[in-house]
């Protein structure tokens, strides 16, 4: 029951949609993640008392025991979370509700997710579950948000299929790539950060001189799959992600096949932005200068706990006629906007310097993990670290941490990393089968 619910609960989150929903994408995916954070944090935890793990113990599961492990008593799952997991992730949450409170009238969306996210992440670490199973949950999930997305490249849109229509009519070939998520942006971006999960479960199966085809296939398959959807998105911000990613996991795993496919990378991300039927790569890079510009003169209005979660949409209007009386105005990015395109400034904006000091605190504390595991690094944990890298990336010129999928994804990725981290303790990482 627990694996069960906790892989199903990663892999229909990307596909979680329900037609004709005021927000037909979003909506499904939150309910999704709320339904399946109470239902984790409900099921009992397996066992709960402390486990003698020997070597007989460690050789039925798979798993290498040396003489230090052999007799060793393994306390109850409910002590495997790590203090570090459970800073990041209180703090999160603390400043969501602080800033919530504080505000006139905040976005109950908007902090619903933010505070479920990382719940849930949590909520998979306190369950024990094998890291190789929850990755293969989210490459599982990905892939089949990139089966749909390139067969509507191709022309053939699954959901017209059961006689629903998105409101796209007249929309770009590239805006018709909306996979499972609603926009090519979004799939690019949850592309860009799943590429790497995909690498750190097929490295096992690769070594310098042979790949064993039978284990490896999977793996391959879904990282074409997910490659060639990244690319029909056109998202520029999602190959930054990826380079982002793919350049971690390299320095982390270095060995003349992770040089081949970091070559491989960069020449698909060159080919990506080529090909890309998005805007001249100048006019997107103004278009985000200028709603920064507008954004930024509010930074630290409310710098201890921020104007609130959801503030943006509702003050931007008034920031932007704001902005254009002072000289900050380009007729071509007039409009309103929902998010800043930036999801550190919108950080500092909603929730103050504090929401941006726990936006960066996993960011070092994944950071320090990997500096000090132990060469060479294991592939789930590069996977996992550079899966975070990804959406640190992208989070710079898009929101991804503002999306029910990407934030999971990013979550999950750093509860991870954080649960291997190699420093001394009586807390066991999460386990590898």
């Amino acid at each position: 029951m627990r694996v069960l619910l906790t892989r199903a609960s990663l892999a229909i989150l990307p596909l979680a949609v329900w037609p004709g929903l005021e927000q037909p994408f979003s909506d499904p995916k939150l309910a999704w993640l709320v339904v399946m954070t109470v239902a984790l944090w409900a099921v009992p935890l397996k066992g709960g008392h402390p486990r003698r793990h020997d070597a007989a113990a460690g050789a039925s599961n798979g798993r290498p025991c040396d003489g230090a492990q052999a007799g060793a008593v393994r306390p109850s799952t409910a002590a495997h979370v790590r203090p570090t997991v459970v800073v990041v992730t209180l703090a999160w949450v603390a400043v969501v509700l602080v800033s919530g409170m504080a505000a006139a009238l905040p976005s109950f969306e908007a902090m619903a997710l933010a505070i479920t996210a990382p719940m849930f992440a949590w909520a998979l670490a306190r369950h024990d579950m094998p890291v190789e199973r929850l990755l293969r949950a989210q490459v599982l999930g990905a892939t089949g948000c990139a089966i749909v997305a390139l067969a509507q490249w191709c022309g053939f849109d699954p959901f017209a299929v059961i006689g629903w229509h998105a409101p796209i009519d007249g929309a770009s070939v590239r805006m018709r790539v909306y996979g499972t998520l609603g926009n090519p942006n979004f799939v690019g971006v949850l592309m860009a950060s799943t590429l790497p999960l995909t690498a750190g479960l097929l490295a096992p199966a690769v070594s310098e001189r042979t790949i064993d085809w039978r284990r490896a296939w999977p793996y391959v398959a879904a990282a074409v799959l997910q490659a060639l959807a990244l690319v029909a998105t056109g998202s520029r911000g999602a190959v930054l992600g990826l380079a982002a990613a793919m350049a971690l996991y390299a320095a982390l795993r270095w060995s003349r096949r992770v040089r081949l496919g970091l070559a491989a990378v960069v020449a698909f991300a060159l080919l990506a932005v080529l090909v890309s039927p998005a805007r001249p790569l100048d006019t997107t890079v103004a278009g985000r200068l200028h709603l920064w510009r507008i954004v930024a003169r509010h930074a630290i209005d409310a710098p201890i706990v921020g104007l609130g979660p959801g503030a943006v949409p509702l003050k931007f209007a008034e920031w932007q006629r704001s902005a254009a009386r002072d000289g900050v105005r380009d007729a071509r990015f007039a409009g309103l906007t929902d998010h800043v395109h930036n999801d550190y400034l919108e950080v500092l904006v909603e929730r103050g310097v504090p929401g941006l000091l726990t936006l960066c605190l996993p960011l070092a504390l994944v950071g320090l993990t990997v500096v000090r595991a132990p060469r060479p690094v294991s592939p789930l944990l590069a996977g996992t670290a550079a899966a975070v890298a990804a959406g640190a990336a992208c989070a710079i010129v898009d929101f991804p941490l503002a999306r029910p999928a990407e934030l999971t994804w990013w979550w999950v990725a750093v509860v991870m990393t954080l649960q291997a981290s190699p420093a001394a303790s009586a807390v066991p990482p999460l386990r590898h089968v």
